[in-house]
Order: C-alpha cells, then sequence, then structure tokens
C-alpha cells in the first residue's frame, strides 16, 4: 500500500516518534516482532503524554476512557469547530494516557488551556471544585465537564458548555 491507499481509510493524522523509528524498522523486517513489542512497551522510561494532534494553540483536551467512539469524536470536532480549533491546534488525550504521566509531564508541555471531559484519576483532578466552572491556575485555564457522552445526550449539559466555551475561547454571540 502506498500513501494515497491508506488515505482511503485513516481520518486523521498518523504520528511516529523520531526515536522509535529504527525500532519500527527493525520490526518490519524481523519475524518476531511481536515478542519484541512485549518486551519493548513495558520497559518505557519517558513520562511523555500520548496524544493527537499538534498542539498548535496550547489546548489541551482530556476525554474520559481510552479513545473516542465515532459518534462522540464527530461532536467534539464540531465543538472545537465552534470555537475556532480543529485538531492542529489542540492535544487530544485519552484519560488513560494522561494517568500515566505525571503532573510535570503536562506542565512541561506549558499548555494555555486544559478541558477535561469526564472522569480524570489524576492530579490535575486537584484543580478541580465544580463541572462548568473556569479556574485560571498560573495562568492556565481549566474547565471540566461532564463524560462527552453524556453531554450529547442532554440538552441542558450542551447549553452549560457552551456557555463556558464562550467565555473561555472569549465568543461573542
Amino acid at each position: 500500500m502506498n500513501l494515497k491507499h491508506f488515505s482511503l481509510f485513516l481520518d486523521s493524522e498518523l504520528v511516529v516518534v523520531k526515536e522509535e523509528v529504527p525500532k519500527l524498522i527493525s520490526n518490519l523486517f524481523n519475524d518476531s516482532s511481536e515478542s519484541e513489542i512485549e518486551v519493548d512497551t513495558p520497559e518505557r522510561q519517558e513520562d511523555d503524554l500520548i496524544f493527537e494532534g499538534n498542539f498548535g494553540k496550547a489546548i489541551m483536551i482530556i476525554y474520559q476512557g481510552s479513545h473516542l467512539e465515532p459518534e462522540l469524536r464527530e461532536f467534539l470536532f464540531k465543538i472545537l469547530g465552534a470555537v475556532g480549533c480543529s485538531l492542529k491546534d489542540i492535544a487530544l488525550a485519552a484519560s488513560e494516557s494522561v494517568e500515566e504521566v505525571s503532573l510535570k509531564s503536562i506542565e512541561t508541555l506549558n499548555p494555555s488551556k486544559i478541558l477535561v471531559f469526564g472522569k480524570l484519576n489524576h492530579e490535575l483532578s486537584n484543580k478541580k471544585q465544580h463541572n462548568y466552572e473556569i479556574l485560571n491556575d498560573e495562568g492556565v485555564e481549566f474547565l471540566f465537564a461532564d463524560d462527552l457522552k453524556d453531554i450529547n445526550a442532554q440538552i441542558n449539559l450542551k447549553k452549560s458548555l457552551w456557555s463556558k466555551l464562550q467565555v473561555l475561547f472569549g465568543i461573542k454571540s
């Protein structure tokens, strides 16, 4: 397959970590690649957050779970579009990925805004006071909200989220 064929079924950007390219290439030519992956994965010493996007506007979005269902992904990107953002502007991370890294590794990314949808078992949650309340802590604006699944299903939660996003992103209606 070539890039044209891949583009027919891949709907989001792929990110390859520069340091992992030699390992990926060696796995292509090695028959025992599965066992190597199992051995290498637990040895991950880095405390780097795994996320989608280019983080151009330094906005971090964390969603509950390990992946976003297509319907919820579409809903999230409609929300982002309404506030003038796309995948190139944000770091989109699963709560499961965030829970594996330290607060310091998130602070190293220097986000300007952090939006958390749903439950998060991480030090970041200590900053939460109430859902749909904007908090400014050392120059970083936080907004905690319900799980995307709940927001998508309930109009009152959509209204609460939208009113706070307008304030957070300076949108005048």
